[in-house]
């Protein structure tokens, strides 16, 4: 008897049970990445970042995109993208395939394609591009010269 009236019970002696079957992964699918996505995600892979705590001075060169959040004081000649984010700021005559300013640039800007002025964006200096696309609330202060690339027919 043990206690509080209760009997002495021992466990029955239990067999192993074999573990739970694990269930197989599922077999992995691939599926074709659309086109100008997978463009997207390789630029923005090969993108050099200044960033908003970094000053340059100097001058780039170079075929990538690339991206200012900070200040660059010199000059720019890339044959990809530049881009000016919100709060960067560029002091430099640029050369590029095209320019988005959503900061601010002072000097002479070249693009191949186009120059885009977004609304937070400021732009003190000569622009020559085939393209320019100011945003209302923009500021832009120089000439501006659209004429067509000479190596055109």
């Amino acid at each position: 008897m043990g206690i509080f009236g209760k009997t002495d019970v021992k466990p029955a002696e239990t067999t192993p049970r074999p573990p739970a079957p694990t269930p197989a992964p599922a077999p992995v699918q691939k599926q074709p990445a659309p086109g100008p996505s997978r463009a997207t995600a390789s630029a923005a892979a090969s993108a050099s970042v200044i960033g908003a705590k970094t000053q340059f001075k100097g001058e780039i060169t170079g075929t990538e995109t690339v991206v200012v959040e900070g200040l660059v004081e010199g000059t720019v000649r890339i044959t990809g993208p530049l881009r000016v984010a919100p709060g960067g700021t560029v002091k430099a005559n640029v050369s590029a395939q095209s320019v988005v300013i959503a900061g601010e640039l002072v000097g002479d800007c070249h693009a191949i394609e186009r120059v885009e002025i977004e609304a937070a964006g400021r732009l003190n200096g000569n622009i020559r591009a085939p393209r320019v696309v100011i945003v209302e609330g923009a500021t832009f202060r120089g000439n501006s010269d659209m004429a067509p690339r000479a190596d055109k027919p």
